[in-house]
């Protein structure tokens, strides 16, 4: 870095200096990362933000402990929310798969899940 004293164009800010290794593997000068009054980054050197599409996988965040949960977009995760978290609880694994087994098998492995006794 150098001493110079340098001020941002964009939002004003002053006592910058410039980025040293940038110019060095680039041969450019850029100002160093700062952030606005605001507290948003109006420089933020080697960061790339990475754009969003309908078709993310988005985790629900009331099934993170479980296998399940992983909704495509915005709209399949409100649905998920909607169908599996009405009153939003957060399920376990035995939640999703209670249905699909029988009572002797959920007494039998299923001891060490949270929500065992609801299955009893």
């Amino acid at each position: 870095m150098t001493t110079v004293s340098k001020k941002c164009n964009r939002c004003g800010k002053g006592g910058l200096d410039w980025n040293r290794e940038y110019f060095e593997k680039k041969g450019k000068w850029q100002l160093m990362d700062h952030k606005k009054k605001d507290g948003e980054w109006c420089v933020r050197n080697n960061y790339v933000k990475q754009k969003e599409t309908k078709r993310d996988i988005r985790l629900c965040e009331l099934c993170s402990e479980t296998s399940f949960g992983m909704c495509v977009g915005e709209q399949g995760l409100k649905e998920h929310k909607e169908k599996f978290h009405p009153n939003g609880e957060v399920l376990s694994e035995l939640d999703y798969i209670a249905a699909h087994q029988s009572k002797f098998t959920t007494k039998k492995f299923w001891k060490h899940d949270p929500h065992y006794e609801k299955y009893l």
